[in-house]
């Protein structure tokens, strides 16, 4: 279904699979819109290719036979723009330099063959990227900034735990060692990598597709096999880490958000010296936990991409019929929803990443609040503004043509007279225009002869017989 202004679509070359927009307070109010995609191999006639706009300038990445199907965005304090790119079995890293229009390779990692990375993300810190695989490994890379255009990146873990390929990753927005994989065996799962030892799972959370106050379903829904749950999205909630979001659904039917919530909780049995009274009697031990506190049904297909906005206020979903929602996180209704925005399932979109005007909006008078893509060589630019803030120019000038039409005739008549009445006056008062000597004599003879005669001349007052 096509979309309504303000709401626009921009057509592209290559059918999209990842998408990144992005801003911060450094390069204000400029952002950033990465994207990459292409045919996949040189037999389609199909070029694959990672495009980085910022503002009103385009920069382009020929990425050969092997096509970018994740992105993130880093911009330094000194407004330096970073793409990390998961291309095939590696992440390569670009510095985007505006100056000279072009993007500069400045390091790359490769992981073993067959990985295949499906997700990319940064830490807080900028010193860590994850990159969840397609089998199922979660690949730490620590980060190294020798200089500007060359870094160097170094796998440090390799967390195990998701038996089906990772669909999204993402770091604690404060805690940079703290960070979350969703993947399609039915479990989000929350890292630690400050943990001793190996295993530096914190928590497994389970997710469901069916909803817990209506009707018990199905063994196959009830208890999933591995495969038959994908949790294709996860975000935290807050600042603080203390709010997950995941959404989840099978390969056909509707898509549940879940809501995980960070609680205090005691260990039954189990107790601590207390911190005040080393001898005093012991006290509870606590440890915390996430707890499910909400699930509903937010799509009647399965939802194929997820994003929340900077400020933490909206879910951009993209579900299987190309249909694009945007939901609240307070009350986790339906601000808005475009049916069949896309030709094609949704494969990525990202919502507005900051809550200030962008650089480019002040020309439209529209701040678009998600950005959307699929296979079907279209980006959709959606918003909840029902109108552009602009004043019409266009329909005032409009309409003060249409006021001269109007009076368009009467115009006519008017010249029209004007020149019958010099025509006369000439032919009449011909001898008195002669020289133009006598300017009084000119005059007398047009008014009182022309255009208007005396009531004393003979043949006015009484009609001749």
């Amino acid at each position: 279904m096509p979309l309504k202004a303000p709401s626009r679509v921009e057509p592209t070359t290559i059918p999209i699979f990842a998408l990144k927009w992005h801003s911060s307070p450094a390069i204000l109010p400029s952002h950033i819109l990465a994207y990459a995609g292409g045919g996949g191999s040189a037999r389609t006639g199909i070029g694959n290719t990672i495009k980085i706009n910022v503002d009103t300038q385009t920069i382009t990445i020929d990425t050969g036979v092997e096509i970018g199907v994740a992105l993130d965005i880093l911009v330094t304090q000194s407004a330096l723009i970073y793409v990390a790119i998961g291309i095939s079995d590696s992440v390569k890293i670009y510095l985007i330099d505006l100056e000279q229009s072009e993007a500069v390779l400045a390091g790359t990692i490769d992981f073993e063959k067959g990985a295949g990375v499906n997700a990319v993300a940064w830490n807080a810190y900028a010193d860590t990227i994850v990159a969840g695989c397609e089998n199922g490994k979660v690949c730490i890379a620590e980060v190294h900034f020798e200089n500007d255009t060359c870094i160097k990146l170094t796998k440090t873990f390799e967390l195990e735990g998701h038996i089906k390929a990772v669909c999204s990753c993402a770091f604690h927005p404060r805690n940079s060692g703290v960070l979350m994989t969703s993947a399609k065996d039915g479990t989000c799962r929350v890292w630690n990598l400050g943990i001793d030892g190996e295993d530096k799972c914190m928590k497994v959370l389970d997710c469901k597709i069916y909803d817990p106050k209506g009707p018990k379903p199905i063994e196959k829904i009830l208890n999933p096999k591995p495969g038959q749950c994908l949790v294709r999205g996860c975000a935290f909630g807050d600042l603080e880490g203390r709010v997950i979001y995941t959404i989840q659904s099978g390969r056909k039917g509707g898509a549940y958000l879940t809501v995980w919530r960070l609680i205090r909780k005691p260990v039954l049995g189990e107790t601590v010296p207390s911190p005040n009274d080393p001898n005093g009697p012991p006290q509870p031990k606590f440890v915390f936990d996430f707890e499910e506190t909400m699930r509903k049904q937010v799509s009647k297909y399965p939802v194929s991409a997820m994003s929340l906005s900077g400020d933490y206020s909206t879910l951009a979903l993209g579900d299987t019929d190309g249909s694009i929602t945007l939901l609240s996180t307070e009350k986790f209704k339906k601000i808005k929803f475009w049916e069949c925005a896309h030709d094609l399932p949704v494969t990525c979109i990202a919502a507005r990443p900051l809550p200030v005007p962008l650089a480019g909006e002040e020309l439209t008078g529209v701040a678009v609040d998600a950005i959307s893509a699929s296979a079907d060589n279209k980006i959709c630019h959606v918003t909840k503004q029902r109108k552009s803030t602009l004043k019409p120019k266009r329909k005032e000038k409009k309409n003060a043509k249409m006021r001269l039409g109007a009076f368009y005739p009467i115009y006519v008549i008017l010249f029209a007279i004007m020149v019958y009445t010099a025509k006369v006056s000439f032919d009449v008062c011909h001898g008195e225009f002669v020289g133009m000597d006598d300017i009084v004599g000119v005059t007398q003879c047009v008014l009182h002869t022309v255009l208007w005669t005396a009531s004393d001349r003979p043949g006015i007052a009484f009609v001749p017989h």
